[in-house]
């Protein structure tokens, strides 16, 4: 009898182990599940956001080429105007005016021309301002002993 008893009570024993195992390892593939469907959630609403964030520009560079193309339009219908309704002078201000922004020129500058700033005094035959000495006289022995180059400064 006893061990009928054992053997049951291992059975439920056996059963309980089974079963918080089974929960355990379904957890772990439920709760993979979860983030397996929340990164594909999250990867569709990132792809939704960039398609978003492209039609926005593009939408927006369609926007500005038709501003320009409008302000084109009516800055020529404003020359046909004052062309018809001013007189000749009036009329070949603003038409030069219309001319100089539609025959917009490049600048072209030179680049040998131009060279890069210089942090340092250059090599030259004379002194630059980061030179030693920059700005000081020679003095003569006889200036030195009779102390005349302080009289010379005096006097500039």
């Amino acid at each position: 009898m006893v061990q009928i008893l054992a053997g049951v009570g291992l059975f439920f024993l056996g059963v309980l182990v089974g079963a918080v195992f089974h929960r355990s390892v379904q957890g772990e593939a439920t709760k993979n599940k979860r983030l397996e469907q929340k990164l594909a959630e999250l990867q569709e609403t990132h792809t939704k956001y960039q398609a978003d964030v492209s039609e926005h520009f593009m939408n927006t560079a369609e926007a500005v080429r038709t501003l320009n193309k409008s302000y084109k339009d009516v800055h020529t219908q404003l020359a046909k105007g004052a062309s018809r309704l001013c007189n000749q002078e009036q009329a070949g201000d603003f038409l030069a005016l219309s001319k100089d922004n539609d025959n917009q020129q490049e600048i072209n500058i030179e680049i040998e021309n131009f060279s890069p700033p210089m942090d340092y005094a250059p090599k030259s035959p004379g002194d630059g301002t980061l030179s030693e000495s920059f700005g000081m006289t020679k003095l003569s022995e006889e200036q030195l002993k009779t102390n005349e180059f302080e009289s010379d400064k005096t006097n500039k």
